[in-house]
């Protein structure tokens, strides 16, 4: 018989999966996993030690993977559907450095489309030595907490998400490549604030790619954003993974904030990560230049 328990890790987020990684593929397992990322938002499957193979049947079964256009390679484990995130001191592309650096930044996966992803699963195959934890804060959460003043007054707002607001946290003087560059990886698209989703549950679009509220002056927009942020990643609302290798964590894209703790690469974290396409759409337009 397949054990499978499921162990909350904390009030508001997270639970601990027990599973062993040669059932992860059995006839109900999946669909277990998927009811409880939809109750729990975090999956964590403590030291599982998935093969790849075990890992891609995972994602394949809950659907499409995403393709990463900035990040994607040409090495076997690209092929596979899986895409290896590793810090190179030497690395010359700016897109792929960009990418890594702002995963230190809180932020949503996928705020570039109008159908974001719907999980994230990450794969430990190398633990850093020394940081590169991920953490995780719900915004489901954070939107149910919050005073009703406050639910009213950002209902119908509209928020501007681009690469640039990343890219201006990382660069100390950017130049006119740079904003041209994160202008057609990313361009500035407007999302609603408040996100009300199929389950009935609701979520906010904020985060590193927020630049700011469409109806505001763009201090006062900054500020706004800035003060939902902090809310919505108090501790009461996150859950912090250090991880170890063979970890395996899945989490719910639409309604989370992640970031990476920051690392460097001789501490040698490797990790590899697929991305189901979601269902979740958003009601968003791209705004003209």
């Amino acid at each position: 018989m397949t054990r499978f328990e499921l162990e909350p890790i904390t009030e508001r987020i997270g639970a601990y999966v027990h599973v062993a990684a040669q059932d992860i593929l059995n006839d109900g397992v999946p669909d277990k996993i998927m009811a409880a990322l939809n109750t729990y938002d975090v999956l964590v499957f403590p030291e599982v030690h998935m093969t790849d193979d075990q890992f891609v049947g995972l994602s394949d079964y809950f659907g499409e993977k995403h393709d990463l256009a900035a990040t994607q390679d040409n090495s076997e484990t690209s092929k596979k559907g899986i895409y290896r995130i590793e810090l190179d001191a030497g690395a010359k592309d700016k897109n792929q450095l960009d990418y890594i650096a702002g995963n230190d930044l809180w932020h949503m996966d996928g705020t570039m489309y109008n159908v974001p992803g719907k999980s994230t699963l990450l794969k430990c195959e190398r633990p850093a030595s020394e940081g590169g934890h991920t953490e995780f804060a719900s915004l489901f959460a954070a939107y149910e907490a919050l005073p009703q003043s406050r639910k009213e007054q950002i209902e119908d707002l509209r928020v501007i998400h681009c690469m640039e607001a990343i890219g201006i946290q990382l660069y100390d003087t950017p130049s006119e490549d740079d904003f041209a560059r994160w202008n057609a990886l990313f361009p500035a698209t407007e999302h609603p604030l408040v996100w009300h989703q199929k389950d009935g549950r609701t979520s906010m679009l904020i985060g590193g790619t927020a630049y700011d509220i469409g109806s505001m002056e763009h201090a006062q927009g900054r500020a706004f954003l800035d003060d939902l942020l902090a809310w919505s990643t108090q501790e009461q609302f996150t859950y912090l993974h250090r991880w170890k290798k063979g970890d395996m964590v899945m989490f719910n894209n639409p309604g989370l904030l992640h970031r990476s703790h920051p690392y460097n690469a001789a501490s040698g974290r490797i990790m590899h990560r697929t991305t189901i396409k979601g269902t979740e759409e958003i009601e968003s337009e791209r705004v003209a230049n």
